[in-house]
């Protein structure tokens, strides 16, 4: 006799397959309307669940946001992280154009899920209120170690001034996410890598430094 206490694989893979629907329709919702505009019920009636599905699985709409952020970033996260421990293994301190290479590279192509552009640029589009606590929770690991990488890239440069730098690169790579650069998609191979390059240039220049002339 089972114990009914322990729940049987069957009730497992219901209650997964919820959480998924739940996740589906409130993606979809989140990156058509906003989160403010987007209601719990909303998404239950997407998701074909009854209400309190959404909150036993999820705890609250701002939970909810944050396991559809989770879903999607994470892998992106940990593709780069492994990227830069890569690099770290056969160079202890990797130039600027390989850790930057490692932090945008996982965005290129196909291996990036479509709505993923779409739903951070819904992200950083929400108030800071919403979206910053979301955005230092799902980045913050990862902004530090690409941090610590780029300083240890360029030793004569100080720390503040690589977080600035790198913030601004970052920056960039949101207004990318948001707009596209048409004809490009934003996850296009070529675009991505005109980020980088555009990223390289402001991270390893020196806005001091005497400016050349250009050639008429």
């Amino acid at each position: 006799m089972s114990d009914p206490a322990i729940p049987s694989p069957a009730a497992e893979s219901s209650s997964s397959d919820t959480a998924t629907r739940i996740l589906d329709a409130a993606e979809a919702l989140f990156v058509e309307h906003g989160f403010a505009a987007t209601s719990v019920r909303a998404i239950a009636a997407r998701a074909e669940v009854n209400l309190g599905a959404t909150h036993y699985h999820f705890g609250s709409k701002e939970g909810l946001l944050g396991a559809v952020i989770h879903r999607r970033v994470a892998p992106i996260n940990v593709a780069r992280l492994e990227l830069l421990a890569g690099l770290e293994a056969t160079e202890p301190a990797p130039g600027a154009r390989a850790v930057l290479g490692a932090f945008f590279a996982p965005l290129r192509g196909s291996g990036t899920p479509a709505v993923v552009p779409r739903l951070m640029g819904r992200l950083f589009g929400e108030p800071e209120r919403i979206s910053r606590p979301l955005i230092e929770r799902q980045f913050g690991e990862t902004f530090e170690r690409f941090t610590a990488a780029l300083a240890r890239a360029m030793p004569g440069v100080g720390s503040q001034e690589i977080r600035w730098r790198f913030h601004f690169a970052i920056g960039a790579m949101i207004h990318q996410l948001r707009t596209g650069a048409p004809p490009a998609t934003p996850s296009d191979p070529d675009a991505i890598g005109q980020l980088i390059e555009f990223a390289v240039a402001g991270i390893e220049r020196d806005p001091r430094a005497p400016q050349q002339e250009p050639t008429p």
